[in-house]
C-alpha cells in the first residue's frame, strides 16, 4: 500500500513538472477536491461510528436494567415464597 502511494505521489510530481501551468492548476483543483471529498466521507464515517456505538450503548444499558429488575424480581418472589413458607 505504501509502495503504491508513494508511487503514485512521484507520479503526480511528475506529471506536475510536465505539464502546462494550466493543466497544473487543474490538476491541483482536482486534487484538492479529492481530499475534501475524503474528509467528508471520513467524517461521515465517523459519525456514522459515534452513532451506532450510542445506539449499541443504550441497547446495553437498557438490556442490563432489565437484568437488573428481573434479578430483583426473582430475589423479592424469593423472599416471599421463604417468608410464606415459614409462617
Amino acid at each position: 500500500m505504501r509502495k503504491t502511494v508513494f508511487a503514485s505521489v512521484l507520479g503526480l510530481g511528475l506529471a506536475l513538472a510536465a505539464c502546462s501551468e494550466s493543466s497544473q492548476d487543474n490538476l491541483a483543483s482536482a486534487v484538492e477536491q479529492t481530499g475534501d471529498s475524503l474528509e467528508n466521507a471520513a467524517a461521515k464515517t465517523g459519525d456514522m461510528i459515534e452513532n451506532g456505538a450510542d445506539r449499541a450503548g443504550r441497547v446495553i444499558e437498557n438490556t442490563a436494567d432489565d437484568v437488573g429488575d428481573a434479578v430483583a424480581d426473582g430475589t423479592r418472589d424469593a423472599g416471599n415464597a421463604i417468608d410464606n413458607s415459614t409462617r
